[in-house]
């Protein structure tokens, strides 16, 4: 039976609700950023007026790069879906030339409503193996739209920010993302600056491509967040335009960069 509520208590519930959901994709977010997808976004969303509720009352999704979904599907968009009433799918939308509509269709994970992180990784995992054989084409039902709203939240709360988090973070899932995307592309670059690959390529590269990849390094520095790699990415275009073109001992004299991340490493090292 469909819950009802006064007009203030249903905004207090939305609220919670979707600060509820918001979480729990944050947290999935965690562990496929820890995994090395490449995330841009993601969306939370709960119905406005309890009035108005369709199929889906809550619901939320996670976005990847261009070029991870071209892996998987071509040309056509892709993300994952967690619907409130089916959970977990990974969705595909094909957008037709013409006038025609776009066609989609999803695959299931079909494992709860509210599977661990860890489970969700691990269907992402299956997508990027076969994305047509994945999980179920059945969508399954473990609620309707509507009811058992109040255990729906209280669920939620499993995965509620920690101690780990910062204050920002715990108040705000998309705080709380943007966190964890700017941390794992941080220790994306430091891993990569000190792997010990040290090679010197002489790659061909016109003077325009180099002002614009500085700028892009720019970008990164004034743009991340305090858990993101901006004090690299500063370090790395000081390098850049310290070096002189074609002189193979200014790469070992300006590597600013290379060394800032060994001494990061050597210092979460000494802490593990």
């Amino acid at each position: 039976m469909r819950e009802t509520t006064k007009d203030s208590s249903w905004k207090d519930l939305k609220e919670k609700l979707e600060a509820g959901v918001g979480h729990y994709l944050a947290a999935v977010a965690e562990r496929l950023l820890a995994d090395g997808l490449p995330i841009t976004s993601l969306y939370a969303y709960a119905a406005d007026d309890e009035r108005l509720i369709d199929d889906n009352d809550i619901e939320g999704s996670i976005h990847f790069q261009k070029a991870f979904q071209a892996s998987l599907n071509g040309p056509a968009e892709s993300f994952l879906h967690w619907v409130g009433t089916s959970g977990w799918c990974y969705r595909t939308i094909h957008h037709e030339t013409g006038a025609g509509s776009p066609s989609e269709y999803a695959r299931w994970l079909d494992a709860g409503l509210l599977p661990s992180p860890d489970r969700v990784a691990a269907f992402v995992s299956a997508v990027r193996v076969d994305p047509d054989t994945a999980g179920s084409s059945e969508r399954p039902c473990y609620r309707t739209s509507g009811d058992h709203l109040h255990e729906l939240a209280a669920g939620f709360t499993r995965f509620a920010p920690g101690a780990q988090h910062t204050p920002l973070a715990q108040t705000n899932h998309e705080y709380r993302f943007v966190e964890a995307q700017g941390a794992a592309y941080r220790d994306r670059v430091l891993k990569a600056l000190a792997s010990g690959d040290d090679r010197v390529l002489f790659l061909p590269i016109r003077h325009s491509e180099l002002r614009a990849l500085k700028d892009l390094l720019e970008y990164t520095e004034v743009t991340a967040p305090l858990s993101g790699p901006h004090d690299v990415a500063r370090s790395l275009a000081q390098d850049l335009t310290l070096r002189t073109p074609g002189d193979h001992r200014s790469v070992q004299q300006h590597c600013r960069a290379r060394l800032l991340a060994v001494e990061q490493e050597d210092h979460r090292d000494q802490h593990l």
